[in-house]
């Protein structure tokens, strides 16, 4: 008889961690800032930005400063970075003295 004390303390346990679960936003709902750079396909332009990271899951919900606007924090895009799967890597850039080699015009 000993062995069915621990099944209501399972359920509720569970019980629990399902509630958790489900309300976690709700009970978790701070965000915090994280800094990536890639290369922006909207902007075609190597960026650095400052997203708002969920606290509860790490999904994106917003841009809060983006280099490929002056000033940074005036955002004025769809913001369409937030739905990317995976963020391009940045592509090199090409230096002034590199350009003028290449057109054949270094002083």
């Amino acid at each position: 008889m000993w062995f069915i004390w621990p099944v209501p303390i399972y359920l509720v346990v569970a019980a629990v961690l399902v509630l958790v679960l489900r309300k976690g936003r709700r009970l978790f709902p701070g965000t915090f800032t994280s800094q990536r750079s890639f290369w922006c396909p909207f902007r075609d332009t190597n960026v650095n930005v400052a997203f708002k990271e969920s606290v509860w899951d790490g999904d994106l919900t917003d841009v809060s400063g983006c280099t490929a606007f002056s000033p940074a924090q005036d955002v004025q895009c769809e913001k369409s970075c937030l739905l990317l799967r995976k963020f391009p890597t940045v592509k090199p850039e090409i230096a002034p003295s590199m350009i003028s080699d290449l057109q054949g015009t270094r002083p």
